[in-house]
């Protein structure tokens, strides 16, 4: 090891809890409870919750108002105090923030605190336990300075380090995940049905269980790295036979809680956005990288079938040459032949233009035969918004069901949809030319699906082409017999 730096983690978000699955339970009801009171009446008005949390936050009680707060102060109060939460809990609840942080048509502190969670997160895992892990690759060097250590819901990651004298990143889980996330994705359900009572959250119930349901198998292959690394190696490969503007890391080693591979020089996406919200003219990510991450993606949903499905800003890169780059693999899925129809459905009659999109029966039927059931055609509109348009929305889709094998590519169409809009946006406000094009995902995907459905034609019609000059050939035989 390089280095072995002093930890500055203090206060609120000193490191996460380990906790079972029964307190972790205890303390996300009893944060979201308090967050509850906090929106309707201002204030704390019923503190039952409050010992509870104070359990797990010590130091909750001085946040809390002692009078009623303006509505603005309200939603900055409740922003701060989830995520001071979230990081308690690590997990779940962190990739929950990452997942949020891209609805910036939220009121005001959402955004900003949950994007917090995007690149880089307050805890750490011990120095015992990374040693422990990384200690078992020979030939790796790593540095664990903070300024060299970005750590997220499963795993932190060292971004300085050598492999056999090459530049590399080491990628370490942190202790616990296994466990702590299983049970999260059965607590993040119940807390769906808890809060979908209320006006603002309705919707959550359906979204948060089968969100819940189609994530629950992903757990294995997202907690084992040698899994992870296959996927990793599997589309690698993919898109160097396609010789594509996409580059894949290359896996050096892997266990199943460590993983090292190749550094690439770039940024991510979600590094970008920081820059742009700092005001800094970072042009990356223009029209030409953007679709090129739409393209890639639809590609490996509707050709490959074999996709990564964890889409969020920190998952992709522009390289210092013209190229785009893809991250973590953890969470990858291997359509069955029921979603391979549904999602070729999905592109083939998706609205790609203002014309279609503004036709409310045709949404309704659109997103009804992909298993998205409402009961107006204005909640159909309204749920294409949040999921496909990237538009400002409600904080759940109104749905009454959502088939849990459209998930997949749910998630994928809303990190994208919602970073064309945001990157359009923010690129526009630091001076560089920009517009969103709301449709730039759909579009993608219905070209590669075209692409996908001209090329079986083909083949068909080659397989004829066969099968009839075959039977011409056979029959002068068969008369001669």
């Amino acid at each position: 090891m390089i280095q072995n730096a002093k930890r500055r983690y203090e206060h609120l978000t000193d490191g996460k809890l380990v906790l079972d699955s029964k307190k972790r339970r205890e303390f996300a009801f009893a944060a979201v409870d308090t967050c509850i009171s906090i929106y309707i009446n201002g204030r704390v008005n019923e503190w039952t919750p409050v010992p509870l949390l104070s359990r797990f936050i010590p130091q909750v009680a001085d946040l809390l108002p002692e009078s009623v707060l303006p509505n603005k102060e309200r939603h900055c109060l409740i922003a701060e105090l989830l995520y001071k939460s979230g990081m308690k809990l690590g997990g779940l609840p962190v990739k929950a923030m990452q997942f949020m942080s891209l609805r910036h048509d939220l009121p005001e502190g959402y955004c900003e605190e949950f994007s917090k969670a995007q690149e880089s997160t307050s805890f750490r895992s011990p120095a015992e336990h990374v040693q422990k892990i990384l200690g078992k690759f020979p030939g790796l060097e790593w540095d664990d300075s903070d300024e060299f250590v970005k750590s997220a819901s499963i795993a932190q990651v060292h971004t300085n380090c050598t492999w056999q004298g090459k530049p590399a990143v080491a990628k370490v889980q942190h202790a616990h995940v296994k466990e702590e996330y299983e049970s999260d994705l059965k607590i993040m359900a119940d807390l769906g049905q808890h809060v979908d009572k209320y006006e603002e959250a309705k919707g959550a119930a359906v979204m948060l269980k089968s969100l819940a349901e189609k994530l629950a198998p992903t757990v294995s292959s997202e907690t084992d790295f040698t899994k992870e690394a296959a996927n990793q190696d599997r589309i690698q490969k993919m898109f160097a036979a396609s010789h594509s503007d996409v580059v894949v890391p290359e896996v050096f080693a892997a266990t199943e809680m460590g993983l090292i591979m190749e550094k690439l020089p770039g940024k991510t996406a979600a590094e970008a956005i920081a820059c742009w919200k700092r005001g800094e003219p970072l042009d990356i990510f223009d029209r030409q990288q953007r679709n090129v991450i739409y393209d890639l993606f639809a590609q490996m949903v509707l050709k490959h079938r074999f996709f990564q499905m964890d889409a969020h800003p920190g998952n992709f890169m522009a390289l210092d040459t013209v190229k785009v780059a893809l991250l973590d693999f953890g969470q990858c899925c291997e359509p069955s032949p029921k979603q391979v129809t549904l999602f070729q459905n999905f592109a083939l009659t998706a609205p790609t233009s203002e014309e279609d999109a503004i036709d409310e029966t045709k949404i309704l039927s659109w997103i009804s035969e992909m298993g998205v059931k409402v009961a107006t055609a204005a909640e159909a509109k309204a749920s294409a918004d949040l999921l496909f348009f990237g538009q400002k929305s409600s904080i759940f889709p109104s749905t009454k069901e959502i088939d849990p094998e459209l998930m997949p590519l749910l998630l994928i169409s809303f990190y994208l949809s919602r970073f064309e809009s945001e990157a359009a946006e923010l690129r526009s406000h630091v001076g560089l030319k920009d517009q969103a094009d709301d449709f730039a995902v759909l579009k993608a995907f219905r070209y590669v699906a075209e692409e996908v459905n001209a090329t079986r034609e083909l083949q068909g019609l080659e397989h004829d082409t066969l099968r009839v000059m075959g039977e011409m050939w056979d029959l002068p035989q068969a008369q001669a017999d």
